[in-house]
């Protein structure tokens, strides 16, 4: 029998829905770190680097969008507020 064929993730016009590469989002949080852990901006740069700071985390929300969080719990823990299993 022949090799099966993943099926490919095609990428949307905004990108929302592709899953980011674990390269380009170190890329992003490292460039967020950063420029967060630069000395504190003159007074009239201040603004600029929020700018630049909220433009980084908006990019990072929109990559992780389509990423799906999976929560385990113990059944110690589903215990103490009241859920039998």
């Amino acid at each position: 029998m022949g090799k099966k064929s993943r099926a490919k993730i095609q990428k949307s016009g905004s990108g929302a829905s592709a899953l980011p590469s674990p390269k380009e989002m170190m890329n992003l949080i490292a460039e967020l770190l950063q420029k967060c852990s630069s000395e504190a901006p003159s007074a009239n740069e201040e603004w600029e680097e929020y700018v630049q700071i909220k433009s980084l985390v908006e990019k990072i929300r929109k990559k992780q969008k389509g990423r799906r969080t999976v929560l385990v719990h113990s059944s110690e823990d589903t215990d103490d507020i009241g859920i039998s299993t």
